[in-house]
């Protein structure tokens, strides 16, 4: 697996690895799976400096300009795109660049933005073979001037895995989105539309794969209209490729050595679904179409739980005011109001559509609660158990991924417990056990919060949303997003529409740490879950007892039973550190989680003015730090730069029925 510096991003060493025996089943398995050997991992750049300059070898080129590679770039790039004048004049602005590098480019702009409070920017970025934070200050250290802009950019930088990271700069101000990949392979499935482009990479003539006439005509496709580009080329078929997409192109003085650069501008409509408030399909849901509008201001979110936190969270950073909306007195009181939870990824041996935004997911969840201090311990094993965990398990061992994404558990650590363990798991070097209430209040911070408001009608006839709450109080809004969680079929049908919802009952054990427990920091999850002790007790669960909608009573609880449950789930090594029986009289604690047929969380428009955000299952707290942000960029009509497959397989649509009558 691929290394590139020792300072790659909460990459910490674990420090308990256990397995199971693995069934004749999951041998079979691993031998007949046309997956084995799938290499997920991302090409380590290969840099030499050359007079304080970066050289990528195997491109025989620079990364930027020795004379001076940040004048290089304000000349090109912002002055190409006349971005200082647009910067002053906009209220909100999208680039995209075919080539992250240094990282150069972005930082001249967070400069630039410090000129400009009012201004929120989404930056969209490419790279094949990111750098490390290591590399990067390397070729950062020849520009002091902005320092400060290249120290940020450091310690924010996502992991190196292939796909979709999501940063957030400039004190809020400026959204990254680092697509690390193909470039030629991620444009096609996205939908956006671009202000300015900056056209980066290394000269044609030694990387033209970049420069494809199929590249050009994608940015033609996602620029929006009079939107424009700047580039430090010439090269006559990026020229006519440009063209050729739509853009008028002119040539325009160069920098330095170089005599001439191209820039230009594109005529024409909005790209299809681009920044319509249409869903990834251009369809809006109900099976209506989304009529052109003004961006909602004051959001109600229904369920102050992790789902509509995050939600707040995206909606105040992009300028909005959410109004979170519960019938409980506080945020994080239901399912979200557990004492601690895992963070890890759903994923596949093909690394499908939804395994890639399972690991997006982590990859902003882990770093949300890492600056929230809301961290118990950071990574999570996940042993080969139950047989089908096993069989994915033993795949998974002998493909190639980011060592911290996935890597073979390492059998050392086993002391640890006191125990001599034998075989294979797998263990997520990004994976956190987080004290929920710390994430959700983090994130809810700063929203309006409306308590003990226990919803009757949703009003969405006129411009706005009326929310009637059965005591006769009123609430209201421009838009509503419905984030109830367990409640979710409920709420969906005051908003005239249904969802086949399924609601199961979640039982959590807190069980009194031993002497041997203790010593375990990291998360185990193995079909049920354990969490290391905190304040005396471990996590141990969970019960999932279905329903077809959530009670309108909590179930009568049988106590004995359900911790007999989450013990019965416990592998024999695990219940060798309680000796082998559950303590009697651990406290228990009850809630609802709601999924749909799938497993697939549900995130869109479903009528107008009205949102859902749901369906997160037992993995809220994986899943709806990114999700939050991506619909909040949705409903404000900003940039979601997800692959269009992702998006689909998220969509309301999916499932969503209009109500009768």
């Amino acid at each position: 697996m691929a290394v590139c510096g020792a300072s790659e991003v909460t990459a910490q060493p674990f420090i308990l690895t256990m397995s199971l025996c693995v069934h004749e089943a999951c041998v079979s398995m691993t031998r007949a799976s046309p997956h084995l050997h799938a290499d997920y991992d991302l090409p380590c750049p290969q840099i030499e400096m050359q007079d304080g300059v970066p050289h990528a070898t195997l491109f025989g080129d620079s990364y930027y300009n020795a004379d001076d590679g940040l004048a290089e770039t304000r000349h090109v790039f912002l002055d190409g795109n006349d971005l200082p004048e647009r910067m002053a004049a906009a209220s909100h602005l999208t680039i995209a660049e075919t080539g992250f590098g240094t990282g150069l480019n972005l930082l001249a702009v967070m400069a630039e933005m410090k000129r400009h409070a009012h201004l929120q920017m989404d930056y969209v970025s490419f790279e094949a073979q990111p750098m490390d934070a290591s590399m990067m200050a390397a070729t950062h250290a020849a520009f002091p001037e902005i320092a400060a802009e290249a120290a940020a950019l450091r310690a924010a930088l996502p992991p190196r895995w292939p796909g979709y990271h999501l940063v957030v700069l400039c004190a809020g101000q400026l959204t990254l989105h680092l697509h690390y990949g193909d470039v030629g392979t991620i444009l096609p499935t996205l939908d956006m539309a671009v202000d300015s482009w900056f056209l980066d990479g290394f000269a044609p003539a030694r990387n033209p794969s970049i420069w494809t006439a199929d590249i050009l005509m994608e940015i033609g496709r996602l620029t929006a209209p009079n939107g424009s580009f700047a580039s430090f080329t010439v090269a006559g078929s990026v020229r006519r490729g440009l063209e050729a997409a739509g853009f008028a192109v002119e040539k325009a003085p160069g920098y330095g050595r170089k005599r001439h650069m191209i820039r230009g501008r594109k005529a024409g409509h909005a790209p299809e679904g681009s920044a319509s408030g249409k869903s990834a399909s251009g369809k809006s849901g109900l099976g209506k179409s989304a009529p052109e509008r003004a961006a909602p201001a004051r959001i109600a979110i229904i369920g102050a739980g992790i789902a509509g936190a995050a939600l707040a969270a995206g909606l105040l950073r992009r300028g909005a005011t959410p109004l979170l909306v519960d019938s409980a007195d506080a945020p994080a009181r239901a399912a979200s109001g557990n004492r601690a939870a895992l963070q890890s990824p759903r994923l596949t041996v093909d690394h499908n559509p939804m395994s890639r935004l399972s690991a997006a997911c982590l990859s902003w969840a882990a770093r949300a609660s890492d600056a929230a201090g809301a961290v118990l311990a950071s990574g999570v094993l996940a042993l080969d158990a139950p047989e089908r965990m096993a069989a994915r398990h033993a795949v998974f061992r002998q493909q190639n991924w980011p060592d911290s994404l996935l890597r073979a558990a390492d059998p050392a650590m086993l002391a640890k417990v006191g125990s001599s363990m034998t075989a294979t798991g797998i263990f997520y070097a990004y994976g956190r056990v987080i004290r929920p209430a710390v994430l959700v209040n983090a994130l809810a911070d700063g929203a309006e919060f409306t308590g003990g408001f226990d919803l009757a009608k949703i009003d969405a006839s006129g411009n706005g949303v009326r929310l009637l709450s059965s005591d006769g109080r009123e609430l209201q809004a421009d838009a509503v997003v419905l984030a109830g969680g367990a409640r979710l079929a409920s709420l969906l049908r005051l908003a005239g529409g249904d969802m086949p919802v399924e609601v199961t009952q979640g039982q959590v054990s807190h069980v009194p740490a031993t002497r041997s427990s203790v010593q375990l920091d990291c998360g185990v999850s193995y079909g049920g879950y354990m969490t290391p002790a905190y304040d005396g007790l471990h996590e141990v669960g969970a019960t999932f007892s279905r329903y077809p909608d959530a009670p309108e009573d909590d179930v009568a609880e049988d106590d004995a039973a359900a911790h007999a449950h989450n013990f019965a789930l416990l592998p024999d090594e695990l219940k060798r550190i309680f000796n082998g029986v559950m303590p009697t009289g651990p406290g228990l604690r009850t809630s609802y989680r709601a999924s749909l047929a799938d497993r697939r969380p549900v995130m869109g428009r479903v009528g107008d003015n009205v949102w859902m955000l749901g369906g997160l299952g037992a993995r809220g707290f994986t899943l709806a730090p990114l999700l939050g942000e991506m619909l909040a960029a949705e409903i404000l009509q900003r940039p979601v730069p997800l692959a269009r497959d992702q998006r689909a397989g998220i969509a309301a649509s999916r499932y969503l029925q209009v109500a009768a009558g």
